[in-house]
């Protein structure tokens, strides 16, 4: 929805709202504490649509707060903001999380203080949830959401007299390429581990097969065995 000039210099002058370039998104630079706010009548006259009406509005839990304490309804005591997504045009609000409660997002407030006390995933940055009907992650995931775990394949240069010594760290015997590895998740990986490291790869099997013996990776067992340099097992 395009707006006049007329309309950007009365959303300015009535509101104190503009577009920020910066931030790609609708700020407010001066608010009041007379809790006279009106974010669905602004939105409206950017959008054509009341944000705060169900179905108008997406957040995206991927991003982070902002600093500031204006949100764009005019309440000048929010501690963060974020942004506010019309569904329609994209358009971006910075709005306080009570605003993005009332656009019905009603577990928004709990997401943001899951990030707060546990973290985000280091590799989507989604709000890390450890309880709850919503669980995506857990704390001995070393900080990574659920969906972004990477189960892989390292196989290791452990001769035949040191096998009993480093199976107590989920070591196992794969028979076709005769050698020793370990089967489990991207940072998981046993410290104790790390000088017997020869080569990884990447499983792409349902994680619901759990056949240790019989995984399939992308990179089939026959290059797997061409990348693997010689090794003389004692």
């Amino acid at each position: 929805m395009d707006l006049s000039n007329e309309t950007i210099q009365m959303l300015y002058d009535k509101y104190s709202v503009y577009y920020d370039d910066n931030q790609q998104a609708w700020v407010r630079h001066n608010g009041s504490s007379n809790k006279d706010y009106d974010l669905g009548s602004i939105t409206k006259i950017i959008t054509g649509e009341n944000i705060l009406e169900k179905n108008n509005s997406f957040i995206d839990e991927k991003e982070s707060g902002y600093e500031g304490n204006v949100c764009v309804c005019g309440c000048n005591k929010c501690k963060m903001l974020y942004k506010l997504y019309h569904t329609k045009t994209k358009n971006a609000f910075m709005v306080g999380s009570s605003c993005i409660a009332k656009g019905d997002h009603l577990e928004f407030i709990s997401d943001m203080i899951c990030a707060e006390k546990n973290g985000r995933c280091k590799e989507c940055n989604i709000p890390l949830r450890y309880k709850g009907k919503r669980k995506n992650s857990k704390k001995k995931y070393n900080g990574i959401c659920e969906d972004c775990r990477v189960e892989i394949v390292i196989f290791l240069k452990i001769s035949y007299n040191e096998k009993d010594e480093y199976k107590k760290y989920g070591t196992k015997w794969n028979p076709n390429l005769k050698c020793w590895y370990w089967k489990g998740y991207e940072g998981e990986f046993p410290k104790k581990l790390n000088p017997k490291f020869w080569y990884k790869t990447i499983i792409t099997e349902d994680k619901e097969d759990d056949n240790d013996n019989d995984f399939r990776s992308d990179t089939d067992e026959e290059e797997v065995a061409n990348s693997l340099f010689d090794y003389e097992f004692i």
